[in-house]
């Protein structure tokens, strides 16, 4: 990812860490470079876009345009596996109110 920058970087961790099934997805499909190079762009755009031209505070910009493109939502976890019998599974814990 020769053109990537402190933003890029960022964007790769959080992706790891909270979106580690897209993360394989692209990375199997040859896509991830790519995707992470507009994720970078186009967040960067954005943020050009609310701060310079239309004059937003800098952190309220950055929390949009991040959302946007780059910090994307933890996916959904994934499903139980057909090999666990229901069995196997443990009922949450009841608790005192």
């Amino acid at each position: 990812m020769d053109d990537m920058n402190r933003l890029g970087s960022m964007i790769l961790k959080h992706w790891t860490t909270h979106r580690p099934q897209m993360v394989e997805e692209l990375e199997r499909a040859h896509q991830l470079e790519r995707v992470l190079r507009q994720a970078q762009e186009q967040t960067s755009d954005l943020l050009h876009t609310l701060v310079v031209i239309q004059k937003m505070d800098y952190q309220a910009a950055w929390e949009l345009a991040t959302k946007e493109w780059a910090f994307l939502p933890e996916e959904d976890p994934p499903p139980l596996s057909a090999s666990r019998s229901p069995n196997q599974i443990q009922p949450p814990r009841a608790t005192s109110g």
